[in-house]
């Protein structure tokens, strides 16, 4: 059963095909009474001749305002048989007047061509790369003028920022595949213009599915930003002055021998694909900081420690010390082991297997009791 309401977000390429899905509502007995934002308001009829015609709006820098040409046009529609009902930004809307027998509006599709679809087209195209060369000139600026350390797997911490990363990939995907149908759809109709015969019209079930894309793409991309400001929706994440205790498999003053001061900073994060901990437990002279990450995959473990090694030689990063450079080392025993060695502090960074720890504080990592007891701690199976 047909609805007075029904969404119609039709793009410029599908104008005949809107055209035909306001004449399947005419012969079912509803008219249009308006269209906005794609959103189509029927009333009932009982007219059986009702059929209506759908253009191409001309393309003007301000589409509100109708020139002395255009009126002459819209006095020759009536004078045809058709009065216009509607117009959005892209189209105009004609129904035929009851018992006048309308003639057709467009003969000459050469013509047609030439007025209207080729600049449509053309100017559709360069909107569709409008997206994609916004996405490349920030990749490019971000590799040319780097401002900060950048961690691409970050991602993985947090929902709404993998659905935002999976929306952005969807809409490049469109906007590049819509391009190529432009192209392929412009090419249709200049041949059919040059051969004299009707202009192609699209699939019904395609150009419904392109208004549908087009229509949804930009509200999810604001709600999967929105999302990924706000990482607590969705995600068990703690952010505590108090350390805790126990339960998170982070290294503290305490378990390098110290003596426990109850002071300290404590944050947890993630998601089943890449969970993160950070803390810092302080002393009188100084500070044990402690992370943690347990990732989903090897690879994604390779990748997090490679660029943890990375980050504590850059300038631009923030660290608790001057920048450093780690060492990797086998004589621990550990098979992706580095460390820095300063004295009377180090720093150490390794991955087991999924997990990746890095530890630094005023102790010796290379001391076999101390070198145990951070394993022991970030071997715990009992974590948040």
């Amino acid at each position: 059963m047909m609805l007075p309401v029904s969404y119609l977000n039709y793009l410029a390429p599908d104008a005949k095909a809107l055209e035909a899905a306001l004449n399947r509502r005419a012969a079912a007995g509803w008219a249009l009474q308006w269209l906005f934002g794609g959103l189509a308001f029927f009333r009932r009829t009982e007219r059986t001749d009702l059929t209506y015609c759908v253009e191409l709006r001309p393309r003007k820098k301000d589409p509100d305002e109708l020139g002395e040409s255009d009126q002459d046009y819209l006095d020759l529609c009536e004078d045809a048989g058709w009065e216009l009902v509607d117009k959005t930004a892209t189209f105009r809307i004609f129904a035929s007047k009851a018992e006048a027998n309308p003639l057709p509006l467009q003969t000459d599709s050469a013509l047609d061509y030439e007025e209207h679809w080729k600049a449509a087209l053309r100017e559709a195209r360069g909107n569709a790369l409008g997206f994609p060369l916004l996405l490349a000139i920030q990749f490019l600026l971000r590799q040319l003028f780097p401002i900060e350390v950048f961690h691409w797997w970050e991602i993985f911490l947090s929902t709404g920022s993998m659905v935002l990363l999976f929306l952005l990939a969807a809409a490049l995907a469109w906007e590049l595949g819509y391009f190529a149908f432009l192209g392929q759809f412009r090419r249709r109709c200049r041949q059919a213009a040059e051969a004299g015969e009707d202009l192609p019209i699209p699939r019904p079930w395609a150009a419904r599915l392109r208004g549908l894309a087009e229509g949804l793409w930009l509200p999810l991309l604001v709600l999967a930003v929105v999302l990924s400001i706000l990482p607590d929706l969705g995600n068990d994440r703690i952010n505590a002055i108090t350390y805790p205790g126990d339960e998170y498999p982070l290294v503290r003053a305490e378990d390098l021998g110290f003596p426990s001061s109850g002071d300290g900073y404590l944050l947890w994060e993630g998601t089943d694909l890449l969970r993160h901990g950070e803390s810092l437990t302080y002393m009188r002279d100084g500070m044990v900081r402690s992370v943690y990450y347990a990732c989903r995959w090897e690879w994604l473990a390779e990748a997090v420690a490679d660029s943890l090694v990375k980050e504590e030689q850059n300038d631009k990063a923030m660290h608790f010390h001057d920048p450093i450079t780690l060492s990797s080392t086998t004589e621990l025993g550990l098979a992706h082991c580095w460390l820095y060695d300063g004295g009377d502090w180090q720093s150490i960074l390794f991955r087991l297997g999924n997990v990746v720890v890095s530890v630094e504080g005023p102790v010796d990592f290379t001391d076999p009791d101390i070198l145990s007891a951070v394993l022991e701690r970030v071997d715990q199976e009992v974590s948040p």
